[in-house]
């Protein structure tokens, strides 16, 4: 909801002279671009703190910044509040990102994990559905207000869940971390979970942060937290999940969302706009829990490849239409244009777009876990930002058609790339992910 506010307002308050106040293409670009900008801040953050104060009690203080970005946002009678908004919200998902993606690898059995790890590009999909639908009845003020109460709900549910049984265990706190697992196993006997209970201690044993000595919370070792990065085991995932980032915003259009109603008008559809976000949310919605249901049959390696050429062909598609119709070779269709921008959406959320993140939380290693995944989060997001706010600038001078084929042409590289370098970690433990990125083979 944080990530799909600005569309709503944009649409409200842009060159509008019956509101409040009016923003102007350039503070509608500002505004559009800025909540990425500032999520890798919040990553960071995270990162440094989830290992010493641990994911609940970051997933937690995630939630203030963002009830205060809402105040902001009900409370806004110009761009700067507006932009203070956003920027808060950013801070917020930014530093939820980084723990709930961490807590999500650290709890889930292998045959689990990538279901349970595509709930978060579900959640997303669902709050942009949810805000929409909220758009189609009320104004920006209105839907401001309502959404406030979410990450109060959200702190009431996290507060009743147990911390990261990985993270106890790492802490000493082995009582804790058998209890969390009982609990984590559906309230079972410990018995019933000593099997995978060992398996973490033996886990933690080698990655060397058993007993909680080993791990680098001091603020005086952040220099030798970063010098992780230097490893491996590290670097290699680093450089595939950003190259996975970069390639399924472009084929998935995301830097175009908060400018999607301006799109709509350029591709002939002027007439029933919020009903159409609700339609194009509503479908990326379905198509994140058909990603959730098939990936632990299908693995994340076939459904990234198949939506990721799906995907191409129609942005190259979309991009050829849009030449016949301003040459006056095919008749502009409003269905056709719809049709083309539901497919995208639908099948980029089938799998391309949500496959990152479900890597993401399973890729990196136990010892750099919190650091590594907030960091490639907050990567992610300045990749984001970067081509949110070109955008425009890069329309203006090839044209939406050529955006579109450009958007393709990533599509290409992205199909090489991944080809020759994606592994498959579907039902993989994190052990055996660990050591295909640290095998010489995949230098």
């Amino acid at each position: 909801m944080n990530l799909s506010i600005s569309a709503i307002v944009i649409r409200d308050l842009y060159r509008n002279p019956n509101s409040e106040f009016s923003i102007t293409i350039t503070e509608a670009s500002w505004y559009g671009s800025l909540l990425f900008i500032i999520y890798p801040v919040g990553c960071l953050l995270s990162g440094i703190l989830q290992d010493k104060f641990g994911k609940k009690r970051c997933m937690i203080l995630a939630n203030v910044p963002s009830i205060i970005g809402w105040v902001f946002l009900y409370f806004a009678q110009s761009s700067m509040l507006l932009c203070a908004s956003t920027l808060l919200m950013g801070l917020s998902t930014g530093f939820g990102a980084g723990s709930t993606s961490s807590y999500v690898g650290e709890i889930s059995e292998p045959r689990l994990r990538g279901s349970l790890g595509s709930l978060g590009s579900m959640a997303t999909r669902i709050g942009t559905l949810l805000m929409y639908i909220l758009g189609l009845f009320f104004d920006w003020k209105t839907t401001a207000l309502i959404s406030m109460f979410c990450p109060i709900i959200c702190i009431c549910f996290v507060i009743f869940i147990p911390e990261s049984p990985i993270w106890l265990i790492a802490k000493g706190r082995n009582e804790k971390a058998e209890e969390a697992m009982c609990w984590l196993r559906g309230w079972v006997e410990p018995e019933k979970i000593k099997p995978e209970f060992l398996e973490l201690v033996h886990y933690n044993e080698v990655s060397g942060t058993q007993g909680g000595c080993k791990i680098n919370t001091d603020d005086k070792k952040l220099f030798s937290n970063l010098a992780q990065f230097k490893n491996p085991a590290v670097y290699r995932p680093l450089r595939l999940i950003l190259i996975f980032f970069f390639v399924s915003f472009a084929v998935s259009i995301f830097p175009t969302r908060p400018f999607i109603t301006k799109i709509m008008k350029e591709i002939g559809l002027y007439d029933n706009q919020n009903e159409s976000l609700v339609l194009l949310s509503g479908l990326t919605s379905i198509g994140s829990i058909i990603a959730t249901a098939t990936v632990h049959r299908a693995g994340k390696r076939l459904l990234t490849l198949l939506t990721l050429t799906i995907n191409t062909v129609l942005l190259f598609s979309l991009g050829v239409y849009i030449i016949a119709v301003k040459a006056e070779y095919l008749m502009s269709s409003p269905l056709i244009s719809l049709t083309f921008l539901c497919s995208i959406y639908f099948f980029g959320s089938c799998g391309v777009s949500c496959m990152p993140w479900m890597i993401l939380i399973e890729v990196f290693p136990n010892k750099s876990r919190g650091v590594a995944t907030s960091v490639s989060s907050g990567l992610a997001y300045i990749i984001l930002f970067t081509l949110t706010k070109s955008y425009l600038i890069i329309e203006m001078y090839l044209s939406l058609e050529y955006t579109m084929i450009l958007f393709g042409c990533v599509g290409v590289f992205g199909l090489i790339y991944f080809y020759f370098y994606l592994p498959e970690t579907e039902n993989k433990t994190l052990l055996e992910i660990e050591e295909f990125f640290v095998s010489n083979k995949n230098g």
